[in-house]
């Protein structure tokens, strides 16, 4: 067995027989994140007596707007072909390369080694908060293809300039992982793949399928001794979703097939973080919604997304669905995205209710 085959096996143990973590998307809403003390030390204070998967410091909940607006707009190589308020999906700008310009990786970075190195200063701070429990921070990696739909507005486009994209995420993903190694949760984001699958024919998913786990192989493969995290979601700008799920078979294809390519390669699968609920909708509780579930591969550990704090009964139940499906017990549970877009308010009622969750589902563990 291989050394990251033996870690993945050992972290799963260790997951499997404790008491049920909490799993943080990550976001918060200002001024909450506006400095990684202040973030990070709200998450500590409200999980109150539950572990935690890790402490996340996003630095603004609208980073992807900021990217697109300010930053892209800013870059010598790029031209904006259509502007946008970034109010709604249609409202989105995006970009071309200028004719005679290149664009390179460095160019589309997004400064999480930075972002990294805020969060561990600040969690040092924060040790009185801390009950002697090992804890690592949450670093969010936005998927290359998400970032090359929104740059540059077409899949066509994308297509051209995701090795850009691609290369970009790597030498972050490298460096956060050369740095502090298993110290660091990477949490791989990306609501691009079930958009993709729910815009594509049925007929087209291997070839989708294909596409789509190959280029997060590569990344997952880039930090081999950092916990990863994959995070699917259906999108959540101005809490609506990109479009609303009708079942969970598009995140067990894409799954499957990840579980299938990743051992190949020495690489071990990433827990998943499968969202059920999608924007202010409350979680499904229809058991057809949850049966793709019955097929997802044996040992892929998944941290159910479905708590929303205004519909605590269909949370519970959508919960007990899930644990149902899987025939095994969940890794955690969590809101299906992150709290960036709830008020402080929201948000704290939200993680009071996981932590009751958390606390209620322990006693399934063993």
């Amino acid at each position: 067995m291989s050394r990251t085959t033996a870690d993945a096996h050992s972290h799963a143990h260790d997951r499997a027989h404790g008491p049920l973590p909490v799993h943080l998307v990550g976001s918060l809403p200002r001024p909450l994140c506006d400095d990684p003390a202040t973030a990070m030390g709200w998450f500590l204070r409200h999980r109150g007596d539950v572990p935690l998967t890790a402490v996340p410091y996003d630095r603004d909940p609208r980073w992807i707007i900021d990217w697109l607006t300010h930053h892209l707009s800013s870059l010598p190589a790029l031209d904006q072909v259509r502007g946008g308020e970034s109010r709604g999906y249609d409202d989105m700008p995006y970009y071309r390369v200028r004719p005679g310009h290149r664009l390179r990786p460095a160019d589309v970075g997004l400064a999480r080694i930075e972002q990294a190195e805020a969060a561990f200063a600040a969690l040092e701070r924060l040790d009185g908060a801390v009950t002697g429990e090992p804890l690592r921070v949450q670093v969010g990696i936005p998927n290359a293809l998400d970032l090359a739909l929104f740059a540059f507005g077409s899949v066509a486009a994308a297509r051209e300039w995701m090795p850009t994209m691609q290369a970009a995420v790597l030498a972050e993903v490298t460096g956060l992982d050369a740095r502090w190694g298993d110290r660091v949760q990477l949490q791989l984001e990306s609501p691009a793949v079930l958009v993709s699958y729910n815009a594509t024919p049925h007929l087209a998913w291997p070839l989708l399928t294909a596409e789509l786990t190959q280029q997060a192989a590569e990344i997952f493969g880039a930090a081999p001794h950092a916990r990863w995290v994959l995070h699917l979601c259906y999108g959540d700008l101005e809490r609506t979703p990109v479009f609303t799920p009708t079942d969970l078979s598009p995140a067990v294809e894409f799954i499957n097939a990840l579980a299938d390519l990743l051992p190949g390669r020495g690489i071990p699968m990433p827990t998943v973080h499968l969202p059920v609920a999608s924007g202010k909708n409350a979680p499904p509780t229809n058991p057809a919604f949850f049966d793709a579930l019955r097929y997802l591969r044996r040992g892929v550990e998944v941290i159910a997304g479905v708590v929303a704090e205004d519909h605590p009964e269909e949370t519970r139940e959508a919960l007990q669905l899930t644990v149902d499906a899987l025939g095994v017990p969940v890794a955690g549970v969590a809101a299906a995205c992150g709290y960036g877009r709830r008020t402080e308010d929201a948000a704290a009622a939200n993680l009071e209710l996981a932590a009751q969750l958390a606390r209620e589902w322990s006693g399934h563990r063993a």
